[in-house]
């Protein structure tokens, strides 16, 4: 049985109440997991931990995905928050950041969706907008409210990119769950793909010998019907593979 890549899923921490009692738990979409294994990866979640913990996982792994979730706290980006901040995890904050800088040294392969993409983004020196609702003159919902697994808006590619080779085509159709977005842009990456209110939706490394792939949308929930998605992920893991 030949060997497949471990891709580290990063995962935040959840107050659920189990009988009564309220517990923290480590938490992650399940539908990461499910889009690893069904590409051919093997899944395992990164704790929120300390700076040891980030490293020891990233050295597991043959590649990492950056999940969705909480804002970025904008000190990370020597900012200070501002009303349209939203929930934030300063830890979760912390070991990302870990993970990302310990991965970045190790040219592993990594993907970020959502908030990874800020992730990737601010580990490499960029920042975000705290807030773009109500600021798209074009009227873009990116914080759709129809549900995740459906496409509901158009991306434009750049032909001389990853995306592009992996996707295959020059516009895409999208989904759409979030409300913040970059504002000053990593001087080590690239953008790769805008929507039409020139919102940033992907990022590569300017250098092309690095794997690394921040998108504003969700290709794990949009795989099982989209090819484009699916290959795009399939993409990911063989370059993965070339990580073992």
């Amino acid at each position: 049985m030949s060997k497949k890549p471990i891709i580290g899923i990063t995962s935040s921490l959840l107050d659920i109440e189990i009988k009564g009692e309220t517990n923290p738990c480590v938490q992650a979409n399940h539908q990461y997991v499910k889009a690893v294994i069904e590409i051919g990866g093997i899944p395992i979640v990164i704790p929120v931990a300390n700076d040891e913990i980030a490293e020891r996982c990233v050295d597991l792994c043959d590649g990492i995905i950056f999940t969705s979730g909480e804002d970025i706290h904008p000190s990370n980006y020597d900012d200070v928050p501002t009303e349209k901040l939203k929930q934030v995890n300063i830890a979760r904050d912390e070991t990302e950041l870990a993970v990302a800088n310990y991965a970045l040294k190790k040219k592993i392969p990594i993907i970020g969706t959502c908030r990874g993409l800020g992730i990737i983004n601010v580990a490499l020196g960029g920042s975000m907008k705290q807030d773009i609702e109500g600021k798209s003159k074009k009227k873009i919902a990116h914080n759709q409210e129809e549900d995740r697994k459906l496409a509901t808006h158009e991306i434009i590619i750049n032909k001389e990119s990853h995306l592009f080779t992996l996707l295959g085509e020059e516009k895409a159709l999208v989904n759409s769950k979030h409300h913040q977005a970059i504002k000053k842009l990593s001087p080590s990456l690239r953008v790769v793909a805008t929507a039409k209110d020139d919102v940033i939706e992907a990022v590569e490394a300017k250098d092309k010998d690095l794997f690394i792939l921040g998108l504003q949308f969700h290709p794990e929930e949009l795989y099982a019907a989209d090819t484009g998605m699916l290959n795009l992920l399939i993409g990911f893991r063989k370059e993965c593979e070339k990580r073992m």
